[in-house]
């Protein structure tokens, strides 16, 4: 079994990856190409952060823009889950050198409003995404808590962790009782261990979906009562709920992460019930 890259090793290649775009950046003038292909790094980013690239790739083709994301180590299990993105998608193999390149290392096209809105996600998940999505009942509430290298490694704790049972025991007031909750994490071993009292205080029924990115991503997707952390998973969940259930309640933190300063999550949607502090 090949283990993943440790993320100090995903940061020396990302940083490698920036090294080659700007040697890449000194020739772009002279392609011709009717395409444009936005590149990503071999490794680093997730299936949340290639959402947003997909997102532009779908609305820039729509638009008569024909635009793909070159494919990254990670992505096979989500083209299969989601044949769709598989149209948006390029193998590396079939880059040419006459393909015009995008490039956004900064944010990713993660900007609600200014670099994507609601009518270019509705129009990206009913067409892309929400054939494989399956509803889950009004009567659930799904709480998704990541956990995983934001708490594993020390430079990501330092940018990302906060106080997320603080969080979790407000965001659950704010949405309301319910039956039953279900927790989907990348961690629910430490959720159990940690917050099975603040959930069975809240709902008479607590299940915990085992471990597993694409079920976990379909779990949340399907949600009409979703919780989410600080996390591009949680926020796609929310994207999704709304455009599928015109009666969908999101909540999210405002917090994102740290750099020189705070970061907010720019990502929200401003409609959803946001919470601030605990961070």
């Amino acid at each position: 079994m090949i283990e993943p890259p440790r993320p100090a090793e995903r940061v020396v290649r990302h940083l490698k990856w920036r090294m080659r775009r700007l040697r890449v950046e000194t020739i772009d003038a002279l392609r011709w190409g009717g395409r444009t292909v936005t590149l990503t790094p071999a490794e680093g980013l997730r299936f949340g952060n290639w959402l947003y690239l997909w997102l532009r790739a779908h609305e820039l083709t729509a638009a008569g823009r024909p635009r793909l994301v070159l494919h990254a180590s990670g992505m096979n299990e989500w083209l299969t889950a989601f044949p769709r993105l598989q149209e948006l998608t390029l193998p590396r193999d079939e880059l040419r050198f006459q393909d015009q390149r995008a490039w956004n290392d900064r944010e990713w096209n993660q900007r609600f409003g200014e670099e994507f809105d609601r009518t270019a996600l509705a129009a990206f998940i009913h067409d892309v995404l929400a054939p494989q999505i399956p509803r889950d009942d009004p009567d659930t509430v799904v709480v998704n808590v990541r956990r995983g290298d934001y708490y594993e490694s020390e430079r990501l704790r330092a940018r990302y962790a906060f106080d997320q049972a603080g969080y979790l025991a407000e965001a659950l007031e704010r949405i309301g009782p319910a039956p039953r909750i279900r927790l989907v994490s990348d961690d629910p071993e430490w959720c159990r261990e940690h917050l099975d009292g603040l959930f069975r205080s809240h709902a008479d029924e607590v299940t915990y979906d085992p471990r597993g990115a694409v079920n976990n991503f379909l779990a949340i997707a399907g949600a009409r009562r979703l919780i989410g952390t600080n996390s591009t998973f949680s926020y796609w969940g929310g994207y999704i709920a709304d455009a599928m259930n015109a009666d969908a309640q999101i909540v999210m933190p405002w917090f994102h992460g740290r750099g020189t300063l705070r970061i907010d999550a720019y990502q929200a949607d401003p409609s959803w019930t946001i919470i601030d502090g605990y961070h």
